[in-house]
């Protein structure tokens, strides 16, 4: 039987919602080495993309739905490679990759050039291990609820990873701190790493990256995060999804990565 696209594409995708910014798109585009992002709206339906050239050229505090494209070609899970193929080939198609959707419309991967070779080449599906530590760091904190949570935690064991989850929500003159003696506490209790002293400070340095980030998008104010810590690969890799400033639920969703070796 004919491979399908759901054997070959990128599962569980990064992907951006329309309130956040250029600056987030960018971050991501370069910690998940895509060349584009697809924007979704409440339903996990995509709305649009944002190029590498977008994160470029536009201002980096200017929301995503400001600057995205809205013709792009969709593809589904349950096409054929070959039908991928032809649908890559069209003479209008310049970017290096689409998303694919379920029966229902909703996000559910994207389909590289790169990935669609690899599928005509060999009759192997892609593996998971091509998650990395940072990748997988990030899906954990942009996770909604529980249910999703748990089983990136549990696909990060799968991996031999070792991850846990906190909430940090403070001003701006404690959220450094906080920031650190939370991810520090919370991956000591969970095992991500151990009571020593090297790597409380390879965790702290990644949370330094993150505040760094930061006062770039929004200086001098605090916010609220969840965080991720990952150890995996030799590094331990910390994200921060949620809002900087004082109007946070009207402020659109940032996310930031820090990494240090361990």
């Amino acid at each position: 039987m004919s491979q399908k696209i759901k054997d070959i594409m990128v599962p569980n995708p990064v992907y951006l919602k329309p309130m956040q910014t250029v600056f987030t798109a960018h971050e991501l585009m370069i910690l998940s080495d895509y060349e584009c992002l697809f924007v979704v709206d409440d339903d996990m339906r995509p709305v649009g993309m944002v190029t590498t050239l977008h994160a470029s050229v536009e201002d980096s505090k200017k929301k995503v739905d400001r600057v995205m494209v809205s013709e792009y070609e969709v593809l589904r899970e349950d096409q054929s490679i070959t039908e991928a193929a032809q649908i890559f080939t069209k003479s209008n198609i310049h970017h290096l990759a689409l998303p694919v959707v379920d029966t229902n419309g909703v996000l559910v991967g994207i389909l590289r050039v790169a990935d669609l070779v690899r599928g005509v080449s060999s009759s192997s599906s892609p593996s998971s291990s091509s998650l990395t530590p940072e990748a997988t760091c990030i899906q954990i904190a942009m996770t909604k609820d529980k249910e999703q949570e748990r089983s990136w935690i549990a696909k990060s064991r799968e991996l031999g990873y070792a991850a846990a989850v906190t909430q940090v929500g403070t001003s701006a003159e404690k959220l450094p701190i906080k920031m650190r003696e939370y991810s520090i506490v919370a991956a000591i209790a969970h095992g991500v790493i151990q009571e020593d002293t090297g790597e409380k400070i390879a965790v702290s340095q990644a949370v330094r990256e993150i505040i760094l980030q930061m006062d770039v998008i929004s200086p001098g104010l605090g916010g609220g995060f969840k965080m991720a810590i990952v150890k995996g690969e030799g590094r331990v890799a910390v994200a921060a999804a949620g809002r900087c400033g004082h109007a946070l639920a009207s402020s659109p969703e940032q996310v930031f990565l820090g990494i240090s070796i361990v």
